[in-house]
């Protein structure tokens, strides 16, 4: 299972606060990667630090093409400080990409299967399209899965 990550905040001290489309909320301090890998030593610079944002449908985070952070790694070292609702729809996003990935299919394929657009696949995998009901049917069916299985 892959760990999404729907918010990041940079924080003083070279904490970054990661939100988890399950809700959870982690600190992660970055300071610790500087003393491990001297490449980050260029977030001492406060404008780079704070240009972090979210890669592609959150599975990391990055500054720039040298730096970077899985969010697997965020969500594992990181210091669990709160649980917030989590968003229905990046839920079954990311349920929607996992079973996608794990099927071996790309968005393409996934669209040619259900009769959905890639580019509608691609908003609801991100957690910003919303389908209906009969969308997310074609889309299950094409997975070999039900509509409530994408929800768990």
């Amino acid at each position: 299972m892959h760990r999404v990550i729907t918010k990041i905040e940079p924080k003083d001290n070279m904490i970054i606060i990661a939100t988890f489309a399950d809700g959870e909320v982690v600190s992660f301090d970055v300071k610790e990667m500087i003393n491990k890998y001297p490449v980050f030593k260029q977030l001492e610079n406060r404008k780079l630090f704070d240009s972090v944002s979210i890669d592609g449908v959150g599975y990391g985070i990055s500054w720039n093409d040298e730096l970077d952070l899985s969010s697997e790694g965020i969500y594992a070292k990181g210091k669990h400080i709160d649980k917030v609702d989590p968003n229905i729809k990046l839920i079954v996003g990311q349920a929607i990409a996992e079973a996608r990935e794990e099927k071996g299919m790309s968005q393409r394929d996934l669209s040619y299967a259900s009769g959905v657009m890639q580019a509608d696949i691609s908003k609801i995998e991100k957690g910003k399209g919303n389908p209906t009901l009969t969308t997310l049917q074609k889309i299950a069916k094409s997975l070999g899965r039900t509509v409530a299985s994408l929800m768990l």
